[in-house]
């Protein structure tokens, strides 16, 4: 018989948490859902919780870091044919897209400042850097919050425009204030 290994348990276990949370938010506002029912609907020990999971909070800050380093990955990868930054926006955008549902469920119960703290964590957990630099900080911040704007801009817009698109328009932009600078 085929045993699961500590962590599979674990990744199971975080993952119908997750799933749990989703669809009580689904129903209910975010201030309104207690740990107590996300153990529930998710078949979890409150200890299987908070092994995994601080708070709620932690919950989504889980998923955003997840979907970061998925792209990080897939970009780190693809950096090897062509380090540009439109393809890098492209890249962004599409896996973006695999999990805009959930972000439009997000911006739907008005958790814009939680996502966007989610955001400016995963970037740093993903891109600590030990020297001071002001304008690589400054840099990183313009940055963040430029992404996150875009992405959310795009979902309230319905995501009419491909990634592809998106990505075009935001070189083109970039290219703009180069000129203007």
């Amino acid at each position: 018989m085929y045993q699961l290994t500590q962590p599979q348990k674990r990744m199971y276990v975080k993952d119908y948490i997750t799933t749990a949370f989703f669809q009580l938010l689904e129903k209910k506002a975010f201030d309104k859902i207690t740990i107590s029912e996300i153990i529930t609907r998710a078949g979890v020990s409150r200890m299987g919780f908070y092994r995994n999971f601080n708070s709620k909070e932690s919950i989504i800050e889980n998923f955003i870091l997840e979907k970061f380093k998925e792209t990080i990955d897939e970009i780190t990868a693809s950096r090897k044919l062509n380090f540009r930054v439109e393809n890098i926006m492209i890249t962004t955008l599409v896996n973006f897209k695999k999990f805009a549902c959930y972000i439009k469920l997000f911006l739907d119960k008005n958790l814009d400042a939680l996502l966007y703290r989610c955001y400016h964590k995963a970037y740093y957990s993903l891109y600590s850097s030990e020297k001071d630099s002001a304008i690589r900080d400054y840099s990183n911040e313009m940055f963040i919050a430029e992404l996150f704007n875009l992405e959310m801009c795009w979902v309230r817009k319905g995501m009419k425009e491909s990634p592809e698109q998106l990505a075009r328009l935001y070189s083109l932009i970039l290219k703009l204030r180069c000129n203007a600078i």
